[in-house]
C-alpha cells in the first residue's frame, strides 16, 4: 500500500503557455531527492482541466518514464466526459501507473446511481490498477457521501484509496473508517497539507500536497510515523503551517504560490499558469517572507541530517 508524502506535480509552462518538459524532469528528480514516498501528476494542482487530452497522455508517459519505477506514480484521469476518463484511465494503467486518481464529473444533477455507474465504468477501463477516489466538494461541487463511499468500496474491488479534501479532517476520517466494510482502504489528505498533522493523529495514510515543501513534510512524517516523536513532528508542522494556510486561500492561489516558490528555487523557469491570476504586491511580499522562512527550515533540516 502507498503511504506517506506523495507530492502533486504542477505543470510547468513557458511564457507562451507551452509545457516545459525539461522543467518537469528536473522537478520529478528533485522530489525524489527530497525523499518523497511517491509522485502524483495531473490532479487539480497540475491544472489538468486546462490541458488537452494529448498533453495529459504525454505528461503521464513522461512522468512514469522519468520515475523509472523508483517510486509509486499516481496519475489523475478525471475528465469532462466518461469516454475521455475511461481512455485516460486505460492509458495510465497500460503505461505503468501504480494508481489512478478519479474524481466525479462536475455535474450537479447526477444521482447516486449515475455516480456508481460512472465509477464502475472507469474501473473496468483501468485494467485492475488501484483507484484513489478524490472527494473534493469545495472544488468540484460534488460530495461523495459516506453511504456512497461504502457502496463504491464494497462493489469495486480496486478502489483502495480515498483522497479526502473535506474538512474537518478528523471528523471526515473517522466517519469514513466507520463506513468501510473492508480494512484495506487508505485515506489521504490534500489541500496543501493544511490538515496534515490532524490527518496523522486520525490514522490517515498520507498526504498529496504541492511540491514546494516536500523535505519538510517528509521530516514531519518521519518524526511522527518512524521515530514516534509526535511533539517534534507537531513543532515542525506548526512552523510551516502559516505558509500552507496562506497559499491555500483558493486553488488558483495555491497553484500560483507553488509555482512562484519553485521558480525562486530554480526548479522551474516560470510561474506561468493557464488561468488568469497575478499575485498582488501585498501577496508577493507575504509570500517572499514565507519563502525565506521555508528556506531556513530546509537548511536547518539539512544541517541536522548531516550532524546525525
Amino acid at each position: 500500500m502507498i503511504k506517506g508524502v506523495i507530492p502533486m506535480l504542477p505543470t510547468p509552462f513557458s511564457a507562451d503557455k507551452s509545457i516545459v518538459w525539461n522543467d518537469l524532469t528536473k522537478l520529478i528528480e528533485n522530489q525524489i531527492t527530497m525523499g518523497a514516498h511517491g509522485i502524483s501528476a495531473l490532479g487539480l494542482g497540475g491544472e489538468s482541466s486546462f490541458l488537452s487530452y494529448e498533453e495529459r497522455t504525454s505528461i503521464a508517459e513522461h512522468t512514469i518514464k522519468i520515475v523509472r519505477g523508483r517510486l509509486p506514480v499516481i496519475i489523475g484521469v478525471s475528465a469532462a466526459s466518461t469516454e475521455d476518463t475511461c481512455n485516460l484511465a486505460n492509458h495510465a494503467a497500460n503505461n505503468g501507473a501504480s494508481t489512478i486518481m478519479l474524481a466525479p464529473r462536475p455535474i450537479k444533477t447526477q444521482t447516486q446511481e449515475d455516480l456508481v455507474d460512472y465509477f464502475t465504468e472507469v474501473s473496468k477501463a483501468s485494467n485492475g490498477v488501484d483507484i484513489m477516489l478524490q472527494d473534493a466538494p469545495e472544488y468540484l461541487g460534488i460530495d461523495l457521501n459516506n453511504e456512497l463511499m461504502k457502496r463504491l468500496t464494497n462493489e469495486i474491488e480496486n478502489i483502495v484509496y480515498i483522497k479526502s479534501e473535506k474538512p474537518p479532517v478528523s471528523n471526515t476520517i473517522f466517519s469514513l473508517k466507520q463506513s468501510f466494510s473492508r480494512g484495506n482502504i487508505g485515506i489521504f489528505g490534500g489541500q496543501a497539507a493544511v490538515g496534515f498533522f490532524e490527518l496523522l493523529e486520525s490514522g490517515g495514510t498520507g498526504t498529496i500536497p504541492g511540491c514546494e515543501a516536500t523535505s519538510i513534510l517528509v521530516k514531519i512524517w518521519d518524526e511522527y510515523v518512524i521515530n514516534k516523536d509526535k511533539k517534534k513532528a507537531m513543532k515542525i508542522f506548526n512552523k510551516v503551517l502559516p505558509f500552507f494556510v496562506f497559499e491555500m486561500q483558493s486553488l488558483e492561489m495555491f497553484i500560483k504560490c507553488t509555482k512562484t516558490v519553485l521558480c525562486q528555487k530554480r526548479l522551474i523557469s516560470s510561474n506561468e499558469t493557464r488561468f488568469d491570476l497575478e499575485l498582488s504586491p501585498v501577496a508577493q511580499s507575504i509570500l517572499e517572507r514565507h519563502f525565506i522562512d521555508l528556506i531556513k527550515m530546509e537548511e536547518k533540516l539539512k544541517e541536522d541530517k548531516n550532524v546525525n
